[in-house]
C-alpha cells in the first residue's frame, strides 16, 4: 500500500509540473530546469530580429529584438518529450532550428543553459550565463547548414 501511494504522488508530481507554463522558473522543477536566452547582437539601427519559438506544448509568442536585446524563457523538461524551436527572421534572411531537444544525443545546454546569440554571420552559442565574451560558431543563416 505504501508503495502503491507513493508511486501516486510520484506521478502526481510529474503530471502538475508537465502542464506546467514555460515560464515557470526551472528551479521550481522536479525534473531538470532548463534557461533558453536568445540575444540579437545585430548592427546599430538595423531591422529588428524577428523571433518565434515553439514547442509541442507551448507557442511563446512572436517577439522582435533591437540590437543588444535578450529574450529569454525557463521550463521543465519532460525527459524524452521537451523540444524548443525557434524561427529567426532578419534582413531578408530566415532560419529555424531546435534550441532545445531533450533527445539531442550530446546534449548543448549541459549546464542547464542555452545562450544563443545572433549575428549578421549566424549564430553563436555557449551553455554558460552570464556568457563569455567568445562564443563558438553554431551556424550561418543557410538554411541547409546544420545547427
Amino acid at each position: 500500500m505504501i508503495k502503491y501511494s507513493l508511486f501516486l504522488l510520484i506521478a502526481s508530481l510529474f503530471l502538475i509540473q508537465a502542464t506546467s507554463s514555460p515560464d515557470l522558473p526551472p528551479s521550481d522543477c522536479i525534473t531538470k530546469g532548463y534557461d533558453v536566452y536568445i540575444v540579437s547582437h545585430l548592427p546599430p539601427n538595423s531591422q529588428p530580429l524577428h523571433i518565434h519559438c515553439i514547442s509541442k506544448d507551448d507557442d511563446l509568442g512572436y517577439h522582435n529584438l533591437t540590437p543588444n536585446v535578450e529574450y529569454h524563457f525557463g521550463f521543465c523538461v519532460k525527459p524524452f518529450a521537451t523540444m524548443f524551436s525557434c524561427r529567426f527572421q532578419w534582413n531578408g534572411k530566415d532560419r529555424g532550428f531546435h534550441v532545445f531537444d531533450a533527445n539531442w544525443v550530446y546534449n548543448r545546454c549541459k549546464s542547464g543553459k542555452c545562450y544563443y546569440v545572433v549575428q549578421p554571420e549566424g549564430f553563436f552559442f555557449t551553455d554558460v550565463y552570464p556568457p563569455p565574451k567568445v562564443l563558438g560558431f553554431l551556424c550561418d543563416w543557410n538554411p541547409s547548414s546544420i545547427c
